[in-house]
């Protein structure tokens, strides 16, 4: 027969493997939540527009890179090139985009949908899908399955005090997904990470033609020691980048230059980006 002891650790792990289920359906249900109060506020700016006026807030752009860097890390070190689809209400207040990368070699190839509303000038929150399936034969680009799917969803908000003081805070949280954003307990059961990616920056120099932002970024995780970004609560992200506008005959392109070291993987790289259109 089984120990008072044994019948108490068992209703625990069973209550923790409840809440963590309960948990999922909170964040899936919250996620809906916020995309159609995102649609809800970008209809209202709609309605009142004739159908040209909002072919007008639609636009393309295409950038060039030598290599891709996100959050710390290289995604792709081969060039590639980088795509958006995006749709700007009239005041630029709600934004909904589609994001495309792939590598000219053809390894890496992402595919990512974001929605993102702009409070006032120095404050926004944003909804990212992140689909990277370049390691994937058959991806389902539907699927969020934490096990099977690269596929994760996470909820941004970005705040710059002031142009006279131009220290911007950034936060993103993962809500749900794959990529292995969680970690296995002793007893086998599995916390989620909710891994959170924090990153200051600030804008030393600006002109008409050049910017120059230091940056510094870190991981961390309420519920797990590591994070989708680190093995532990960690600096990830330290660097610099210059934005310059570059004038090749008559036409103009905005290109930046990011450099980053990671302090605890001991890696860094150059990125170069030119923005085509």
């Amino acid at each position: 027969m089984k120990t008072q002891n044994e019948t108490i650790e068992n209703l625990t792990i069973i209550c923790r493997r409840f809440k963590i289920h309960f948990i999922r359906l909170k964040i899936n249900k919250t996620f809906f939540v916020l995309v159609l109060l995102v649609l809800a506020l970008g209809s209202t700016t709609t309605k009142a527009q004739s159908l040209d006026s909002i072919a007008v807030n639609f636009n393309i752009s295409l950038n060039l890179k030598n290599m891709h860097l996100w959050h710390g890390s290289i995604v792709t070190s081969g060039a590639m090139m980088a795509t958006s689809l995006e749709y700007q209400s009239t005041k630029q207040k709600f934004v909904l985009g589609l994001w495309g990368g792939s590598s000219f070699d053809g390894d890496y190839k992402e595919f990512s949908y974001y929605s993102k509303y702009n409070f006032t000038d120095n404050f926004y929150t944003e909804l990212v899908s992140h689909n990277n399936y370049s390691d994937k034969e058959n991806p389902d680009i539907f699927s969020y399955n934490k096990h099977t799917s690269p596929n994760f969803l996470d909820i941004a908000l970005g705040y710059t005090i002031s142009d006279n003081f131009p220290l911007k805070i950034y936060w993103a949280t993962i809500l749900f997904g794959g990529a292995g954003d969680y970690e296995n307990d002793v007893d086998g059961s599995e916390n989620n990470s909710y891994s959170n990616y924090v990153e200051l920056s600030y804008r030393l120099f600006q002109n008409k033609n050049s910017k120059i932002n230091i940056f510094a970024g870190g991981a961390f995780s309420f519920t797990t020691d590591k994070t989708f970004y680190s093995e532990k609560a960690n600096l990830i992200n330290l660097g610099m980048s210059l934005e310059h506008k570059i004038k090749i005959l008559s036409k103009t392109f905005p290109v930046t230059g990011t450099a980053f070291w990671n302090p605890e993987t001991k890696v860094g790289a150059l990125q170069i980006d030119i923005s085509l259109f």
